[in-house]
C-alpha cells in the first residue's frame, strides 16, 4: 500500500541550519537576487526572496535576476521592483546585462544558485557585497558564504528553508505566510478563448504528467490517463500541460479520451497562462515538478507522487496538497532513471489508489462530481 502524507505547514518552522547573523553595509539603490533557473526551485525561493525586502531601506529596491521563463512570476510579485532577464542563463553576462545591473545600483546580490559565472558576473557588474553557498570554487568571491552540510538520504530540512536560512542571517524576517501568493500578470479576461472557456467549467482537473529533472520522476502515463478518463466520467474535464519537450507523454495520455473533454494544452501555454490556468482549476495533479510547485503558491489543492525523491526536501509548500509515497527501501534514490530499471517507488502507487485520494478530496472541496458510468 502507498503511504498518503498531508503535506507538513513549514510556515512555522525554522531552517536546519542557522548561521551566524551577518549585517549587509552598503545597499545603495537595493539588493539584487539571482534566482533558481529552473522553476520548482525559484518558487521554493520565493519565502527566502520576501524575507530579504524586510531588511531593505525604505528607499532601496528588490531587484531580481532570473531567466526569460520564470520572469513572469517575479512579475506578478508586487514586492520586486525590476527583473533583469538573462538570455543565456547558463553563461557569462552579456555586456548589456551587466549594464542594465550597473543602472540599478544594487549594494549587494545573494545568489541562490550555486553557479560560479554568476559571481564573477555580478563583480565585474560592479556589484560591492555577495553572499550565497560557497560552492563550485566560487567562496573567495563572496562576502561572506553560508555552507549547508552534504548529507546522503533523507535531507535534514526542506529546500524552501535553507534558502530562507540564508535570509534570515543576513537580518530577514521570517515570513508570517510562508509562500507569497503571485498575481497573474495576464486577467482572466485577455486568455485565448480555448483557455477562457476552459477555466469556467466547475470541474476543470489539470494534469501535469511530466518532470523536467528525469523519467524517474514520471508517474505511468497510462496511470495519468486511467484518472483522467475516470475523471471524466464523473462529468468533469481534464486539461494536460507541461513543456514543449513533454508534448509526446500529453499526447499519450489524451490518447484514449474524448477530444471534447481532454484539452491537450503541452507547449501551447506561456507562464501567464499556466498560472489562471492553476488558479481556476478544481484540482490539480502532478508529479514532483516545478508545475507542482507552481500550483502550490497559487494556492491551489491538489495531489502529487513521489518516489525517488523525498517529500520532506523538495514537497509541495502547501496544507492542501497530499503526497501519496510508496516509501520503497530504494527511495529516496535522487536518480534521474531508475537505477534498477522497473521504477517500483512509482509503479506501486496504483491509479485506483490516486482516484481514491482524488474523489475524497474532491468531496471535502464540495466540487459536484456526477455519478460514475460507464460510456
Amino acid at each position: 500500500m502507498s503511504a498518503e502524507v498531508r503535506c507538513q505547514d513549514v510556515s512555522s518552522r525554522t531552517p536546519g541550519v542557522c548561521f551566524s547573523p551577518r549585517r549587509v553595509p552598503e545597499f545603495r539603490n537595493g539588493l539584487i537576487v539571482r534566482m533558481p533557473n529552473h522553476l520548482g526551485d525559484a518558487v521554493m525561493a520565493l519565502p527566502a526572496l520576501m524575507s530579504l525586502r524586510t531588511i531593505l531601506p525604505e528607499y532601496c529596491g528588490l531587484f531580481v535576476i532570473a531567466p526569460a521563463s520564470s520572469a513572469s512570476l517575479y512579475r506578478a510579485l508586487p514586492e520586486v521592483d525590476e527583473v533583469v532577464i538573462l538570455k543565456h542563463p547558463h553563461h557569462f553576462y552579456s555586456a548589456a546585462e551587466r549594464r542594465e545591473i550597473r543602472q540599478l545600483r544594487p549594494g549587494a546580490a545573494v545568489l541562490f544558485n550555486h553557479s560560479f559565472r554568476d559571481a564573477v558576473s555580478l563583480r565585474l557588474a560592479g556589484v560591492k557585497y555577495l553572499y550565497g553557498e560557497p560552492t563550485r570554487f566560487r567562496g573567495w568571491l563572496l562576502t561572506a558564504g553560508f555552507p549547508f552540510p552534504r548529507e546522503k538520504g533523507r535531507a535534514s530540512s526542506h529546500q524552501a528553508m535553507r534558502y530562507l536560512a540564508i535570509a534570515e542571517a543576513l537580518g530577514g524576517k521570517h515570513p508570517g505566510s510562508l509562500m507569497p501568493r503571485p498575481v497573474p500578470p495576464c486577467p482572466a479576461d485577455e486568455l485565448p478563448d480555448t483557455i477562457r472557456d476552459l477555466l469556467r467549467h466547475p470541474l476543470l482537473l489539470t494534469l501535469a504528467p511530466g518532470a523536467a529533472y528525469g523519467a524517474a520522476k514520471r508517474w505511468p502515463q497510462e496511470y495519468f490517463a486511467a484518472v483522467g478518463k475516470y475523471w471524466i466520467r464523473r462529468g468533469g474535464i481534464v486539461a494536460l500541460v507541461g513543456s514543449p519537450g513533454e508534448c509526446g507523454i500529453c499526447a499519450a495520455v489524451a490518447a484514449g479520451m474524448p477530444r471534447h473533454k481532454c484539452f491537450n494544452l503541452c507547449g501551447r501555454t506561456e507562464l501567464p497562462e499556466l498560472m489562471q490556468l492553476f488558479r481556476f482549476s478544481a484540482l490539480a495533479m502532478t508529479n514532483d515538478s516545478g508545475l507542482m510547485h507552481l500550483a502550490a503558491a497559487l494556492d491551489k489543492t491538489g495531489l502529487t507522487v513521489f518516489g525517488p525523491t523525498d517529500p520532506g526536501d523538495t514537497g509541495p509548500l502547501s496544507t492542501k496538497w497530499k503526497i501519496l509515497y510508496s516509501g520503497e527501501p530504494c527511495s529516496p534514490c535522487l536518480r534521474r532513471v531508475c537505477p534498477k530499471g522497473n521504477a517500483v517507488c512509482m509503479k506501486k502507487i496504483t491509479p485506483a489508489q490516486v482516484i481514491r485520494v482524488l474523489v475524497r478530496t474532491a468531496k471535502e472541496l464540495r466540487l459536484p462530481l456526477g455519478k460514475y458510468f460507464r460510456r
